[in-house]
């Protein structure tokens, strides 16, 4: 009798084999689901005005823009911009070295709020200074009007998933090339790649 213990295993192998396939495959979904709830929502910039104006007498030339972005998530995935930074290029690729900071207005959005998807867009609005003389012309060489700047809209975000739950935080880089800074002020919208 205690023979027929010993060599009759309380569950065969193939049971063990079953529950641990069965193990694997409920956790590669739980991973899957994360993943999916976790991920970063779509999120578009484009260049919505930009124009040209010269103030002190001339002496300076400001190169305006306002920079749409929008929350195209179908999910329920809200967005937080963190910060912004946007740079002027006088180059047609975004890696060009010469470049100049654009200053954000103080009328950015709050930086603790979330925009919902489907919300209406958020604009950003930034301004670049030059001083008129020969280090402006050098830099901007009649690109205000001419073959445009490149513009590089640097982002860090995070998203709200269900409930209070909050993604990591994404930086987003696109940029945004040939964008005119007519003195008129009547640009076409420029969209942003990245």
């Amino acid at each position: 009798m205690a023979d027929d213990q010993l060599r009759k295993p309380s569950w065969p192998i193939k049971n063990y084999i079953l529950a641990a396939l069965g193990g694997t495959l409920a956790a590669t979904a739980i991973v899957t689901v994360v993943s999916i709830v976790l991920s970063p929502a779509h999120i578009t910039f484009d260049i919505t005005k930009s124009s040209s104006s010269f103030t002190n007498n001339g002496t300076t030339q400001s190169l305006n823009l306002t920079i749409t972005a929008t929350n195209l998530s179908r999910r329920r995935a809200a967005v937080r911009y963190q910060s912004v930074f946007v740079d002027l290029k006088n180059s047609s690729s975004a890696s060009g070295k010469d470049a100049i900071h654009a200053q954000l207005d103080d009328a950015k959005p709050d930086a603790g709020t979330y925009f919902r998807a489907g919300s209406l867009p958020v604009d950003f609005k930034a301004s670049a200074v030059l001083v008129v003389g020969d280090l402006a012309q050098a830099f901007a060489g009649n690109r205000e009007s001419r073959g445009g700047f490149t513009v590089v809209v640097m982002a860090q975000v995070r998203f709200r998933v269900v409930g209070k739950l909050r993604t990591r935080l994404y930086d987003i880089r696109v940029s945004c090339k040939n964008v005119l800074f007519p003195v008129d002020g009547g640009s076409a919208p420029t969209k942003c790649t990245g």
